[in-house]
């Protein structure tokens, strides 16, 4: 059995993915991470990995990236974590194990601190904040612009010489209400941390603090000494951290 390809209504957007379901037991669900989607190199290993291994498997892209609806400069971080919700809901009371990459991360936590049945959690490279971290870090002339007219465009780090992409400011807003960095986070499920020592886009110091602030019957944080953000290097450790967390649903 492969995957098969789907669209649902989320009562907002049309969410598009892929499932792999036996039917019962456990569901993994893969959250992509900021302007990417559930086709990338990990997405489709860790596909590969679960229907090797005859767990149900979904992977999904969030509204305004890939197949899904919306408009990418228009969404929010709540609109992302109801887009996981919705998904989630699917298989309710079915336990569920979710894997985040960098924002799927942070949306894998949000999920995991209002619902139960979540039962596991591996979080990639985990961009904690970083929406109002970015936002802090610009020139305060720039913040004031950027507040002022609603909406910015920002050089993209992964396109051609010169591309930019838009966001809007009500991004920012929304971002400071989902906050898991100044207080300590209690989830009920274990969770590991794969985190590069060499990311460029979330630091090191990020995925620590969290850790240090969480509260989970088990934890566990893996430094990759060569990781990047993308951590394609670290499949191995990702594949063997699924699993561990599996056994355990």
């Amino acid at each position: 059995m492969r995957e098969a390809a789907f669209r649902f209504d989320t009562g907002t957007t049309e969410i598009a993915g892929y499932a792999h379901d036996t039917g019962t037991g456990p569901v993994g669900i893969f959250v992509h991470g900021f302007r990417s989607d559930c086709q990338g190199e990990k997405a489709t290993a860790l596909a590969e990995h679960a229907i090797a291994r005859r767990y149900s498997w979904v992977r999904f892209d969030l509204a305004g990236h890939g197949a899904s609806g919306g408009r990418f400069p228009a969404e929010r971080l709540s609109t992302w974590l109801a887009n996981l919700r919705a998904l989630a809901n699917r298989y309710a009371p079915r336990p569920l194990l979710l894997v985040g990459s960098s924002l799927g991360a942070w949306l894998a936590v949000l999920l995991a601190r209002e619902r139960p049945a979540v039962g596991g959690l591996v979080l990639l490279a985990p961009a904690f904040n970083f929406l109002q971290r970015g936002y802090a870090a610009l020139p305060p002339g720039l913040q004031d612009r950027w507040r002022a007219e609603g909406r910015l465009e920002l050089p993209d780090p992964y396109g051609l010489p010169g591309a930019t992409y838009e966001l809007e400011y009500g991004l920012i807003e929304d971002a400071a209400h989902h906050d898991v960095l100044s207080a300590p986070v209690s989830v009920r499920c274990p969770v590991v941390i794969i985190h590069g020592r060499d990311d460029e886009l979330v630091p090191l110091a990020i995925g620590e603090t969290f850790f240090g602030q969480l509260c989970a019957p088990h934890k566990e944080l893996v430094v990759v000494p060569a990781g990047d953000h993308r951590l394609t290097v670290a499949l191995p450790e990702i594949l063997s951290a699924v699993d561990r967390v599996w056994s355990r649903l």
